[in-house]
């Protein structure tokens, strides 16, 4: 047990179902100690059909937030227990109704006073501890109910693969990588066009020596992505040619590329940034959209590819 404490929070929901192993053993001691047949995990539908019945599997699902495989399984117990009954639904003969069996309304009043006992044990634990556990337990569910750990996790996966990516300068050793990069998604989704080549296999004299900017990611060890930031005028610059290798999207490395570059053209005290994309590329529009980029109708491009221009003001 005290590994499981030194590892903290990644140990959390481990501990959680050990700390409720504790209480279902301890539980089921206290019903054996009583000579009666029950089970604390049946407590909570038993107890739903004790106050409200006749019910279907799907009502008892929605209202004790289990699987419906799990209700099931407690269903089929119960009933074979004698406890609970099978009713036929007179509007619907496929729908089946549980209800508790004269058998179960009968243990009820065994029952209560053991229910008592957990309740008062469990203040009381609340009271010694000094915290108000339904409360928390409350305000955990609320939490997850607005946002799941899936999802919580990944964001902290997605963040943590962000945060390693790292932006490097142009390099003359990168200048291959920049042309083989844009070239792998180019033929993927289009044809390279003239306009391409001319920047492509000369970036320093058409891009960099005109002001322009060229960035690369590293992630890994690997450069994966490029971006480029073309100068048109003293406050109108492109971001162009940016591209990531497939093997590596869907790590927001496209997401820093941009970001980077919106960094770059603020430093140069540029206005206005535009872009050119086509509209089958939804998760790279989605992507300037979160950014702030937004679809303009001045649209006059060199490219055949293009379909859309999109801008954003940066002053």
């Amino acid at each position: 047990m005290e590994f499981l404490k030194q590892l903290g929070e990644v140990a959390f929901g481990t501990r959680l179902r050990l700390l409720t192993d504790r209480f279902i053993q301890d539980g089921a001691k206290i019903y054996q100690k009583q000579s009666i047949d029950f089970e604390p995990r049946w407590f909570t539908m038993f107890y739903l059909l004790s106050q409200r019945s006749p019910l279907t599997i799907t009502e008892i699902t929605a209202e004790l937030g289990y699987t419906q495989p799990a209700v099931t399984q407690i269903a089929n117990i119960l009933v074979k227990k004698g406890l609970v009954k099978v009713i036929k639904d007179k509007t619907d003969t496929r729908k089946r109704l549980l209800a508790l069996s004269p058998k179960g309304l009968d243990m009820i009043s065994e029952l209560k006073p053991i229910w008592r006992g957990f309740e008062n044990a469990v203040k009381d634990l609340f009271t010694e501890t000094g915290f108000d556990m339904m409360y928390i337990i409350s305000k955990l569910e609320n939490a997850l109910d607005e946002k799941d750990m899936y999802h919580r996790i990944s964001e902290k996966i997605k963040q943590e693969q962000f945060d390693r990516i790292e932006i490097l300068a142009y390099k003359p050793e990168y200048k291959d990588k920049f042309r083989e990069l844009n070239y792998e998604w180019l033929n993927k989704y289009f044809t390279i066009e003239n306009e391409d080549k001319v920047l492509l296999l000369n970036p320093e004299e058409e891009i960099l020596a005109r002001g322009g900017e060229i960035i690369f990611a590293l992630y890994k060890g690997d450069v994966v992505g490029t971006a480029a930031l073309l100068k048109y005028s003293e406050s109108e610059y492109e971001l162009a040619k940016m591209a990531v290798t497939e093997k590596v999207q869907g790590k927001q490395i496209g997401k820093k590329l941009a970001e980077e570059i919106i960094r770059v053209a603020k430093e140069k005290n540029a206005k206005i940034l535009f872009l050119e994309t086509n509209v089958k590329l939804i998760a790279a529009m989605k992507l300037y959209k979160k950014l702030g980029f937004v679809l303009t109708e001045n649209h006059n491009s060199k490219y055949a590819r293009s379909t859309i221009k999109m801008e954003l003001k940066l002053g």
